[in-house]
């Protein structure tokens, strides 16, 4: 049998290797589940992070180690420590990171997996351009009295490279689950409930520090609807230029003027989604938050349609709630946002409630979408949080991202994983949100929308 020639493929016309319903974005997709340690973190090329996605690219990544461990080659891949400052602390930190940079491990691969060997060639610089990294656990043991800082420190990198080793040696793939036409894996149906359930009178007040920070927020935002309109003039076809009249005996037929108008910002709708979780009432992140919601509601509603607009809240206890406070058919946002003081802060199923708000949003339009989550956390409830529900939310946004969700994440003070959305911002002073929340849009609207 005549082995697979690598390094020799090359793209079709069609593009079928990219395509999303098909090609290596398929196979991918639809392969079974692949569990990793969850210590394990994968750290992807750019390229194949914007290509794939997260949920994805990941799981070339896993599906790649997966046959690295069937072929018994995880031993040949290099391993080093570096320190790491920690984003939130400062504090240095030491991990394990291990490269996929091995031209003999990929033709050991490739060799052994002929099926897949078309894949793994089509990504190959992608792959060998990805992380593999663990962080090191904190030695408490006092060292022996015979033994220098630098043996023991020795000795605790090469055990925790050996345990990285070993936590790679141990994925396994599984059969997916089966949660029926849903992506997400968590039994319990989300709820929407009308936010003014509570039976409360009056409408919110808006401050005069939440009207300056809307206003300034429009001042810093980078979107214009409004069309743009200039005459291009010198063309073969189009209304006839009378001031080029004159050149038609020397032979010219560019005679004609067109208007073109061009838009400065595409068309978009916008969508927000509040952790009203038990977390959130950690220092001062409820109030942080509903200052936000506020200013972001007086700001988009100068620029969005009243029509494409969608704000809500989301907790639960057994199952998720998710609260309205403005949609298209629910507009009186000054009275919905009552609600906010009085709802039960409880768990967040992050994952089934963005499956259902996307479904809902896509009932009544297929505009592109900016959908901002405000949140300081990620998946937990009863019965829901950990590796695999991480994995279904991932695999959530994804589904949502291809569909025109541009997935934003703005953490209040504190910010699990911001590898789960496509763009992310941490608010830690209010004084700078009109300033943090405009850096991320115009950052979306430049990249996806002009």
């Amino acid at each position: 049998m005549i082995g697979y020639t690598w390094g020799k493929v090359k793209e079709s016309l069609s593009g079928w290797e990219k395509s999303h319903f098909g090609g290596f974005y398929r196979m991918i997709q639809d392969y079974p589940y692949i569990k990793i340690d969850f210590d394990v973190k994968i750290e992807l090329s750019k390229k194949l992070s914007k290509e794939l996605g997260w949920y994805v690219g990941e799981k070339l990544i896993k599906l790649y180690l997966l046959k690295a461990s069937q072929t018994h080659c995880l031993d040949l891949f290099s391993s080093k420590i570096e320190e790491i400052p920690n984003p939130f602390t400062g504090k240095k930190e030491k991990y394990v990171i291990m490269s996929l940079n091995n031209s003999s491990v990929f033709k050991r691969i490739i060799d052994s997996n002929e099926e897949l060997a078309p894949l793994f060639d089509h990504y190959r610089e992608d792959i060998f351009a990805s992380l593999v990294t663990r962080k090191v656990p904190e030695d408490n043991e006092q060292n022996g009295e015979n033994e220098s800082d630098d043996d023991n420190d020795d000795k605790q990198e090469q055990k925790a490279k050996e345990e990285l080793k070993k936590a790679l040696s141990e994925i396994k793939e599984f059969k997916p689950r089966d949660p029926g036409n849903r992506l997400s894996g968590f039994e319990g149906k989300p709820e929407f409930r009308k936010a003014n359930c509570f039976d409360l009178s009056g409408e919110h007040v808006f401050t005069p520090q939440e009207v300056l920070d809307a206003e300034n927020l429009l001042k810093m935002l980078d979107i214009s609807f409004e069309p743009k309109s200039d005459v291009v003039k010198s063309l073969r076809a189009g209304k006839l230029d009378v001031c080029k009249i004159a050149e038609v005996p020397a032979g010219s037929t560019s005679i004609y003027k067109q208007t073109v108008e061009d838009q400065d910002t595409k068309p978009f709708g916008v969508c927000i989604l509040a952790d009203l979780s038990g977390s959130m009432r950690y220092g001062t992140r409820m109030g942080m938050q509903k200052r936000t919601l506020n200013v972001l509601y007086l700001a988009m509603s100068q620029i969005i349609p009243v029509d494409r607009l969608w704000i809500y809240g989301h907790t639960g206890d057994e199952f998720p709630e998710i609260y309205t406070f403005h949609t298209p058919y629910e507009t009186n946002y000054a009275l919905n946002i009552m609600t906010y003081d009085q709802v039960p802060n409880c768990s967040n199923y992050d994952g089934p409630v963005i499956e259902a708000i996307y479904n809902k949003v896509r009932e009544v339009t297929d505009d592109n979408i900016i959908f901002i989550s405000l949140s300081d956390g990620q998946p937990a409830g009863d019965d829901y949080g950990g590796e695999e529900d991480i994995v279904d939310m991932k695999r959530i946004l994804e589904r949502a991202r291809r569909d025109g969700f541009v997935t934003v994440s703005v953490g209040m003070q504190y910010m699990a994983d911001p590898g789960l959305y496509l763009y992310n911002k941490t608010v830690e002073d209010m004084s700078r949100l009109a300033k943090d929340v405009s850096q991320v849009v115009n950052k979306v609207v430049q990249s996806e929308f002009k």
